[in-house]
């Protein structure tokens, strides 16, 4: 039976780079399935992968079209002659079917009146089918010869292996690089703009329970700009904010109380419970607000921190002050996360296959670019998967400066993901990033990292006049 999409669907995308055959696509309204194409993902995982992701719960099974186990496999292996599925291949038939066989029960009954007594089954010993022989009954020593007590024999300590050393990746230099080193080139070009001055920063630090309401993206921009978390912190502001708000509101509910029924409401009862209803909805903002951490138990760096109710007009009134400072150009981006269970690919390390999980600021005198390589192999429910390391090898990489762009070229090195990765949807062997820059530049100084490549580009008109590097 294939699956379909409903009109239910809302257009996210989120599940096409999962289906392992490429049936699905954008149709002119809604994503559509191709049934030619669906194997109900047989072969690759226990359940349908677009289904798995889907936040709507829109991919559903298609009753008008009926198909067994069988003809589904005999799909996926004529998609995929390239792969070898063998006999124990993932199936959500399989999976459905999977029951434990209840144990036979003991038999405790007692034997009737008259009947003999059933001998007791001889125990059975490590070989299949023989019969242990009884051990001999220890007889107790004699109170004339006292027990001699055998010395105790210490075993020799057994030495652990090594542990394997992970070898140090080779530097590696390209077209247009200068010859200084990273981390010197990196003190030369401190990171400068408006917030990074010291009075801006105590103003910032001052208003962070005030600037804790706006939006989750603005937030990480300003923390970025900011450049130090003792000054503006996008966690510590925002729960800063949530107490702010909730005696905040109480007092906005008393002061339009008064604006409807005049001054004398506050010395009665009734200011009470705008009072009260004040603090509740303070509460009840703030709960949404942490939702992800609240109800889904996310740690505070993977949560997404939303707006309060005046966030979004805070945000519009500073969006000149944010144009102004420079600072961050592109931002991470946000991946639909609409699903979490073991077995399916975690979004954002997705984006990292893809070359999308990268940020680039604005220094004043040059650009600074961090882009994040993946960090695991995706659990795509193959056979081989078993013989693949959990945490991804290192990208190779390559820089190149063209046509005021910097393109970052990625790569996977490892032979056995490649071969897994050229006939599975959303696991790129290799990416091609062009970024494009504001001014003209003339050189730069990378490092890469525990998967994580940094790159400092210097603009030209920056550097004319420095000392020749």
């Amino acid at each position: 039976m294939a699956t379909t999409i409903t009109s239910d669907c809302i257009n996210c995308g989120a599940c096409e780079p999962e289906c392992p055959n490429n049936a699905i696509s954008q149709g002119d309204e809604i994503y559509v399935i191709d049934p030619l194409l669906c194997t109900e993902c047989v072969g690759f995982h226990d359940r349908e992968a677009c289904a798995a992701v889907c936040p709507v719960d829109c991919c559903v099974t298609d009753p008008d079209n009926i198909e067994t186990e069988e003809v589904l496999i005999a799909r996926s292996r004529s998609l995929h002659k390239e792969m070898s599925f063998g006999e124990s291949f993932a199936s959500r038939f399989r999976q459905q079917s999977a029951k434990p066989a209840p144990a036979p029960p003991a038999s405790t009954a007692e034997p009737r009146q008259g009947e003999p007594k059933a001998p007791p089954s001889p125990a059975r010993a490590e070989g299949e089918g023989e019969v242990a022989k009884p051990r001999p009954t220890a007889t107790a020593p004699s109170s004339s010869r006292p027990a001699v007590q055998q010395p105790a024999v210490k075993q020799p300590a057994v030495k652990q292996p090594a542990q394997p050393v992970k070898p140090a990746r080779p530097e590696k230099h390209f077209s247009g690089e200068i010859s200084t080193g990273f981390e010197e080139t990196v003190l030369r070009f401190e990171k400068r703009g408006p917030f990074t001055r010291l009075v801006p920063r105590i103003f910032v630090f001052l208003l962070q329970p005030l600037l804790g309401g706006l939006p989750h993206r603005v937030k990480l921009d300003l923390e970025r700009a900011v450049g130090s978390r003792y000054f503006f912190s996008l966690t510590a502001s925002t729960g800063l904010n949530i107490l702010v708000d909730m005696l905040l509101y109480p007092f906005v509910l008393m002061g339009l109380a008064v604006a409807l029924a005049g001054i004398d409401v506050l010395f009665s009862q009734r200011i009470n419970l705008y009072f009260l209803i004040g603090v509740f909805a303070g509460f009840v903002e703030g709960a949404y607000r942490l939702r992800e951490g609240i109800f889904y138990a996310k740690p505070a760096g993977e949560m997404t921190f939303g707006a309060s109710i005046y966030g979004a007009p805070l945000a519009y009134a500073l969006q000149p002050i944010m144009a102004w400072q420079g600072g961050v150009i592109r931002g991470l981006p946000i991946p639909v996360d609409g699903f979490y269970e073991n077995g399916f690919v975690e979004k954002m390390e997705r984006e990292r296959r893809y070359g999308n999980v990268y940020t680039i600021e604005d220094w004043g005198d040059a650009y600074f670019l961090r882009l994040e390589f993946p960090r695991r192999v995706p659990d795509i429910g193959l056979p081989v998967r078993s013989e693949i390391p959990d945490e991804m090898p290192d990208y190779d990489y390559d820089l190149i400066l063209k046509d005021g762009h910097l393109v970052v070229k990625g790569r996977c090195v490892d032979e056995k993901i490649r071969k897994i990765s050229s006939s599975v949807g959303a696991f790129p062997p290799e990416f091609t990033t062009a970024i494009p820059l504001q001014e003209k530049v003339e050189g730069f100084s990378h490092r890469c990292e525990n998967k994580i490549l940094e790159v400092l580009v210097l603009k030209e008109t920056r550097t004319k006049g420095r000392e020749e590097w």
